[in-house]
């Protein structure tokens, strides 16, 4: 057939329903990086500063709570909007907690 198919259609099982596939996605999303997120808060509060762990962990969330809507956007690139500032909360988490740790 001449039916093209779409990038969606090949990465996701189900690319039909867009509004169930961005709920699940923003779900597989937030549990996949939430192993590296909540040790590193966690390390991060006990060894740092709890009020600084507070503000990032509500920054980190804020951004993760964009993802089912940005996913929805036909421009796939605008999931960084989401995506690169829980990278950069996860980094500045692991950078403080090293920099604790040799000082």
């Amino acid at each position: 057939s001449n039916a093209k198919i779409s990038w969606r259609q090949i990465k996701y099982y189900n690319s039909f329903d867009m509004l169930a596939l961005a709920g699940d996605r923003a779900v597989g999303n937030f549990v996949e990086f939430a192993i590296a997120f909540l040790p590193l808060m966690w390390l991060h509060a006990i060894f740092v500063d709890p009020t600084q762990s507070f503000v990032l962990c509500a920054i980190y969330n804020a951004a993760r709570s964009l993802y089912p809507f940005l996913f929805l956007s036909k421009n796939t690139s605008v999931i960084l909007l989401s995506t690169a500032p829980g990278y950069l909360v996860l980094a500045y988490l692991s950078f403080q907690i090293v920099y604790i740790a040799l000082a």
